[in-house]
């Protein structure tokens, strides 16, 4: 018998670019603060070997995650828009109950940001450390429910956990929503992106 794959998985780099969405407020943060802390570095230096290694081992940090922040950006509004357009092939199901999750993005903030921001980040031996525990948040991010855990897109989409009905059969998944209002037994038109992940592509009311 041949296996079906019945989920639709992300592929690797739109499910890194949600992970870096999902860090893009700790980023902000880290630039801002190594601004604040080198202001009094932040004038013209040359074009010297002196002002080049200055401006790097200052700024050096914030400089990479800004290039970063832009790609991230960029990559999310492609994402999105891709989405969107994908997401028109779901299937028609029915509401059956929900709940409102929006709440997790909080927990996500002060379970994986908050920890690492107030950690300095001048020297090499700061930010190696950092980047073996994204890398190793990241295996977790990617293979779990936490994918739509993103408290960035969660200020605009909305995060619900709902039991539905599809051709007769009872299910459950985590689905995330640009509607913000979404009740028992409306008609909802959802594509699958996960296990038991969803997005929400039109809802018609009841």
């Amino acid at each position: 018998m041949v296996s079906v794959l019945r989920t639709n998985y992300l592929r690797t780099v739109p499910k890194l670019i949600l992970f870096l969405t999902s860090y893009s407020p700790l980023f902000v943060c880290i630039i801002v603060r190594q601004l604040y802390y080198n202001r009094s570095y932040l004038h013209f230096a040359g074009f010297d070997k002196a002002g080049i290694l200055c401006l790097l081992h200052k700024f050096g940090l914030s400089i990479l995650l800004g290039l970063l922040l832009v790609l991230v950006t960029l990559g999310t509004i492609l994402f999105l828009k891709i989405l969107r357009s994908s997401s028109k092939n779901g299937n028609n199901v029915t509401v059956k109950s929900i709940s409102n999750k929006n709440a997790e993005s909080i927990g996500y903030i002060a379970t994986y940001i908050i920890p690492f921001l107030f950690q300095s980040f001048d020297e090499l031996g700061d930010i190696i450390p950092l980047l073996i525990l994204l890398i190793i948040i990241y295996r977790i991010y990617v293979t779990s429910s936490l994918l739509l855990v993103n408290p960035v897109l969660n200020c605009k989409y909305s995060l619900f956990e709902m039991e539905y009905e599809e051709q007769g059969q009872r299910k459950q998944g985590l689905m995330i929503s640009p509607f913000r209002d979404i009740y028992e037994s409306d008609n909802i038109k959802i594509y699958n992106i996960g296990y038991k992940l969803f997005y929400v592509n039109k809802i018609n009311k009841k």
